[in-house]
């Protein structure tokens, strides 16, 4: 089932949805003459817009006529625009805490990895593309929306990245669900046989 993750998509009218689907089941049992039970798997519809992924710019990069956030975060911990180009609406939010508008310019955002395609703005194919979002300086805090379905749950250690926190938001309260992994967290159950 569809998320709304650009600003010109909207949410799925569920009713209408089951409406069609079930116009749909009924048609099916009548031309086979017996009962057909669907069933959907709405995992994306129900968490996407449930988590986020915060990060924070440790660097502001100028090369050529690229302007570049770079992130403590990669695609370790939020794979969907790596694997298949998806789309994620971005905020920043100043360090400083001011309301200030900032002015938008063009910026390319990657994460820590080192590998080509360690960029959170590109489309299918590997396409980097440019992200309106307000000017940025080190150490604000950058959000990528509509990331719980895809986020924590594929993330992994690679190239020796320790797990991001994970906080849950319940009723105006923050709660530590997961703390941030360690270098300890990565090497224990290791063991180096004896020659």
């Amino acid at each position: 089932m569809p998320v709304p993750y650009r600003e010109d998509e909207s949410h799925v009218d569920l009713q209408t949805y089951f409406q069609l689907w079930d116009d749909t089941r009924k048609h099916l049992e009548n031309t086979f003459g017996h009962a057909v039970k669907l069933e959907i798997e709405p995992g994306r519809f129900l968490m996407a817009e449930s988590g986020h992924l915060i990060a924070e710019i440790r660097a502001v990069k100028q090369m050529g006529d690229n302007t570049f956030y770079l992130l403590d975060a990669g695609f370790n911990n939020l794979a969907r625009p790596i694997l298949y180009g998806a789309y994620h609406p971005m905020s920043v939010v100043p360090a400083d805490g001011s309301s200030d508008e900032r002015p938008l310019c063009d910026v390319v955002v990657g994460g820590p990895l080192c590998e080509s395609g360690d960029i959170f703005t590109q489309e299918e194919g590997g396409y980097v593309r440019h992200r309106s979002l307000p000017s940025a300086k080190v150490g604000d805090l950058f959000v990528i929306h509509s990331a719980g379905a895809y986020g924590a749950v594929m993330g992994s250690n690679y190239n020796s990245k320790p797990l991001a926190a994970e906080v849950l938001l319940q009723d105006g309260q923050a709660s530590l669900i997961r703390a941030r992994q360690i270098f300890d967290d990565l090497i224990r159950g290791e063991t180096i046989p004896k020659a």
